[in-house]
């Protein structure tokens, strides 16, 4: 693949310092005026690049009126291009010692294993061979910052069923403290979809350590307020990623929060998720920021010695990874693993709609709600992660009238589940659950914040029925057993299924009328 430049002249104002009020708002408009207002030019290396189909390698700079990206396709950059190492990041262990809090939650956190996950690690390892070493920076700048913009990233290929990945020093830790708190900026004026993604970050490694507290001191390193921070634009620099090549979104967690009813109550992703998932569960039934909750029990110490606060914000970032964690022997792996199982089951609720058809038929319908997650259900990697629903009915005398969703004894989905993901396809319009591959989505169907979705069957109740129970399940699971068999190896990794919900409900025959609800008995996994 050669070298390709690509060069773009656009507003080149930095994105500066605001109030958190409105800010959202703000960036967003400025967004829009960029897209409407950016001219390119694209070289013919470029051209011939979109053309064959082939990524832009590596190594390419894009210059924009003095803005580089020498870690293209990733937009991790170090502030004004200067020359940094591992060693001008400070070790977590360091930060630990006043803030213990913190540190505890982040050492269990998948930022703190974003760089050594397993199964990361694979699929990361496949996509850069695929592409001839294309993708390497694009996952490694969110995944290990510092390793992409210190060039300390190196392909083993003994590693693994498929090779794997080394780095050094503190960049070992992923996404850590003081990588996240030196960060000085965004540079997401300059990615090509004017959004931030595919890690736009600015990195400025220092004695400044940047946060959301505007009085905050300490003996040991200075402090600034950061408005960046602050938002959940902080979050998207690397929770949205868009192919390099056509600008697809592959993951768009952040897009999916910003048309929710969630960001137009000024609810960001750090209020749900830097809080314990009881609180999370009020934001999402109150539609309040966790400041604005009565008794919300949050206040402590955001730092040794220093003043008691209203609010703390925990640092174990947890989402739906329930795997990964425990899989790779993290200690307390145990304790995340429950918040995150916590989370997904107070995430969604079931509902049926039963219709009668002739000649007995009859139509369920099983309605899922999205009632707590502040993006879509699932999300990340929509074609990835599975959500499905497992329905059974069954009438007085113990026959079985319908069965839908429920895994074979190696694991698998079954091919009729009802299944609420994203169904991807390559520039040919064929399938493929290979992110470097993905050119679109063939089939949408994950569930909106405060939106709602159907499974549908159909069933036949027999003569002398008299009444019929209708159990159904919502069931997660990170990935495929497929996929992960794929990446780890048989038999490497038994991916759990997580029961979200489950509801269990007794109709007459004739009536079609609930008679009973049945004690819904929950497992945790199986």
């Amino acid at each position: 693949m050669g070298m390709v430049n690509a060069v773009a002249r656009v507003d080149h104002r930095l994105h500066g310092q605001r109030d958190l009020k409105g800010s959202e708002t703000n960036r967003r408009n400025e967004m829009t005026t960029k897209r409407t207002s950016t001219r390119w030019w694209l070289t013919a290396g470029v051209l011939g690049a979109f053309l064959t189909g082939s990524f832009m390698t590596a190594n390419t700079a894009l210059a924009e009126e003095g803005m580089a990206f020498p870690h293209y396709p990733s937009y991790i950059t170090a502030k004004d291009g200067r020359s940094v190492a591992p060693g001008d990041w400070m070790d977590p262990q360091v930060c630990a010692g006043c803030h213990p809090r913190q540190a505890a939650g982040w050492r269990t956190s998948m930022h703190a294993n974003s760089f050594r996950d397993i199964v990361f690690q694979a699929e990361w390892a496949l996509g850069v061979t695929a592409t001839d070493g294309d993708v390497k920076n694009l996952c490694g700048g969110c995944h290990t910052p510092v390793g992409v913009v210190t060039g300390l990233v190196e392909f083993d290929p003994n590693m693994g069923k498929h090779g794997g990945f080394t780095t050094t020093g503190v960049a070992n830790n992923g996404v850590f403290c003081d990588m996240c708190h030196t960060v000085s900026g965004s540079s997401w004026r300059y990615t090509a979809t004017g959004e931030p993604g595919n890690a736009s970050l600015i990195l400025d490694p220092g004695n400044v350590k940047r946060a959301t507290l505007k009085d905050s001191q300490s003996p040991f390193h200075e402090t600034a307020y950061s408005d960046l921070h602050a938002g959940a634009s902080y979050c998207a620099n690397c929770h949205n990623i868009f192919h390099p090549e056509h600008g697809f979104p592959i993951e768009y967690t952040y897009d999916e929060w910003k048309t929710s009813p969630y960001a137009h109550r000024g609810i960001q992703c750090q209020d749900c998720h830097m809080v314990p998932v009881a609180t999370a569960m009020r934001v999402a039934d109150e539609m309040k920021r966790p400041h604005d909750l009565a008794d919300h029990g949050l206040g402590g110490f955001a730092g040794m010695g220093g003043p008691m606060r209203d609010l703390v914000h925990d640092h174990g970032f947890v989402g739906g990874n329930s795997v990964v964690a425990e899989a790779m022997g993290v200690p307390g792996a145990e304790a995340v693993r429950a918040e995150a199982i916590k989370r997904l089951q107070n995430a969604a609720d079931l509902d049926f709609e039963l219709y009668p058809g002739k000649q007995g038929a009859n139509l369920l319908k099983v309605k899922v709600t999205n009632t707590r997650a502040g993006h879509q259900l699932p999300t990340s990697l929509t074609f990835i992660r599975q959500v499905w629903l497992e329905v059974e009915v069954m009438d007085d005398q113990g026959r079985l009238l319908l069965s839908s969703g429920k895994l074979d004894e190696g694991n698998h989905i079954p091919g009729e589940a009802v299944k609420f993901i994203n169904t991807s396809v390559d520039s040919e319009g064929r399938p493929t659950v290979n992110p470097w591959e993905v050119a679109g989505f063939s089939h949408v169907n994950t569930i909106p914040p405060k939106g709602h979705r159907y499974g549908a069957y159909a069933f036949v109740v027999p003569d002398g029925s008299e009444t019929f129970t209708i159990t159904a399940r919502l069931n997660y699971q990170s990935y495929t057993q497929e996929l992960t068999d794929y990446l780890m190896g048989e038999g490497a990794l038994t991916v759990p299924t997580i029961m979200m919900e489950e509801l269990v409900q007794t109709f007459g025959a004739n009536t079609m009328q609930r008679v009973e609800t049945a004690p819904a008995t929950r497992v945790v996994e199986r």
